[in-house]
C-alpha cells in the first residue's frame, strides 16, 4: 500500500469550532493524522511518500480559481480587517444564498468566508492554505500513481 502524507497538515490547527451553538476545541487535530501515520508504519502497511508538487493549473482542474484565490489570501484578508484577528481563527458567521449568479462574489469578507465554507466546523487559520495545498497535492499524487502494478483500472 502506498500512503501519501501531508507534511504541512499541522499548519492547519484550529483552536475552536462551532458545535451545537458553542465554541468547542476542534475535533480534527493534527495528532489524529500523526496517530494514523504511526500505526501504518508500526504495522508495516507499505511505504509513506511525500506528495509531488503540482502547479496551480492542476488545482484549478478540481476547484474554481476564485475559491483557490480566496483560500490563498483569506488569512491576510482576515488579519487586515483587524490586526488583533491574528490571534483568532476565522469562522464563518453568514452563508450567502447561492443563486443563479455564480459569476458574482461578495465584496464583504464575512460573506466570502461563508460562501466558501460548508459550516462553522472548520476554522481558517494562518496555515490553512499551505496545509490545504499540500493535502491536495497528496490527493493528486495518489491519483497519478493509478493504476498500481497488477491492479485493475477503475471502471
Amino acid at each position: 500500500m502506498k500512503t501519501f502524507y501531508n507534511p504541512h497538515h499541522a499548519l492547519h490547527q484550529g483552536q475552536f469550532e462551532m458545535y451545537r451553538g458553542a465554541l468547542v476545541p476542534c475535533h480534527e487535530v493534527p495528532a489524529r493524522a500523526d496517530h494514523v501515520l504511526a500505526e501504518l508504519q508500526r504495522r508495516k502497511l507499505g511505504t509513506v511518500h511525500a506528495p509531488q508538487p503540482f502547479d496551480a493549473v492542476a488545482l484549478a482542474g478540481v476547484h474554481s480559481s476564485r475559491y483557490l484565490q480566496f483560500l490563498e489570501t483569506a488569512w491576510d484578508q482576515w488579519v487586515a480587517l483587524d490586526p488583533a484577528n491574528a490571534a483568532h481563527d476565522a469562522l464563518p458567521s453568514v452563508w450567502p444564498t447561492r443563486g443563479f449568479r455564480t459569476d458574482l462574489e461578495p465584496d464583504n469578507f464575512a460573506a466570502r468566508m461563508g460562501l466558501y465554507s460548508f459550516d462553522a466546523g472548520t476554522p481558517l487559520t494562518a496555515g490553512t492554505w499551505l496545509a490545504a495545498r499540500a493535502g491536495a497535492q497528496c490527493a493528486l499524487s495518489a491519483a497519478h500513481t493509478w493504476p498500481l502494478a497488477g491492479a485493475s483500472p477503475l471502471p
